[in-house]
């Protein structure tokens, strides 16, 4: 039986449009109705989930890549900060490349890029995924929570959950890869091809280090929970738990890494494999 149900976001459970769609939120409910915990385990902020999750109640969020488990009223079971010595590293590695660095703290994130010329690298990335890149961007980063421009001693080095270099061509993206693997000894690293993108937080973290966790407070065994993903950050849940489902549009790594394949956002599939879940815990 599943009592833990973990989605990630962007790729799987939102649609191409960067939505929610009504029968997946139905999906969800049903699970919970039966007893069963929905968490969601994401690269992005709490703050960025309230709208998206506005429609489903007592949703556990692992976010910002593990670093911080929480409930949707805010109460946080975990946070781990990135040591202040490799927000400072980063930041000299990027600059003269013009590559963009967000700085995940507790209640903002910064960046030192101005809002234009951030705009313009991300919605030529969000092409890669979204039907309509300019609005997601508008979506996501028209935030009382997002600070552009920002002097880099004005960052609060010390309270950094994840550090985000973003919207890299394969070029860039591999030889900043190399670089920090080299020098970030006790980070997790996460490459995400799909959206040019390099993530970094402390090695405490983790999604499935946070699902870890939860599953011991909550007093979960591992074979009651099944996890879903769609890229590089989600791998490792995808290889630590055996009801693991990859979305058949995922790249190829993340495909290897789970036991299961499910059918893609644009095909429901987070909604056929919940209610699927849910006719099996019933027979």
């Amino acid at each position: 039986m599943i009592r833990l149900f973990v989605s990630d976001v962007d790729g799987t459970l939102l649609n191409e449009k960067g939505q929610l769609e009504e029968g997946t939120i139905e999906a969800i409910r049903r699970f919970q109705r039966e007893g069963g915990i929905f968490m969601v385990a994401t690269g992005r902020n709490p703050w960025e989930l309230d709208e998206i999750l506005s429609q489903i109640d007592n949703v556990v969020l692992n976010c910002v890549n593990g670093a911080v488990l929480c409930k949707k009223d805010g109460e946080v079971l975990i946070g781990n900060y990135v040591d202040e010595r490799y927000v400072r590293l980063i930041e000299g590695y990027c600059r003269d490349k013009g590559i963009p660095v967000e700085y995940h703290g507790e209640e903002k994130t910064y960046t030192t890029c101005d809002r234009e010329s951030f705009k313009k690298r991300a919605i030529s990335t969000f092409g890669r995924r979204y039907s309509d890149p300019e609005k997601i961007f508008d979506k996501i980063y028209d935030s009382k929570h997002m600070c552009f421009g920002m002097r880099y001693e004005e960052i609060p080095c010390d309270k950094i959950f994840k550090i985000e270099a973003l919207f890299m061509n394969e070029e860039e993206r591999i030889f900043l890869n190399k670089r920090v693997k080299e020098e970030f000894r006790d980070c997790n690293i996460v490459s995400v091809e799909a959206m040019g993108n390099i993530e970094i937080t402390s090695a405490l973290s983790g999604k499935a280090r946070a699902i870890e966790r939860f599953c011991e407070l909550e007093g979960i065994d591992e074979a009651e929970v099944a996890v879903a993903g769609d890229s590089g950050n989600d791998i490792g849940m995808l290889k630590r738990y055996a009801n693991s489902y990859a979305m058949v549009s995922g790249d190829e790594e993340t495909k290897k890494a789970a036991r299961y394949l499910a059918l893609s956002n644009r095909e429901h599939g987070i909604e056929i494999l919940i209610n699927k879940i849910c006719d099996e815990n019933e027979s």
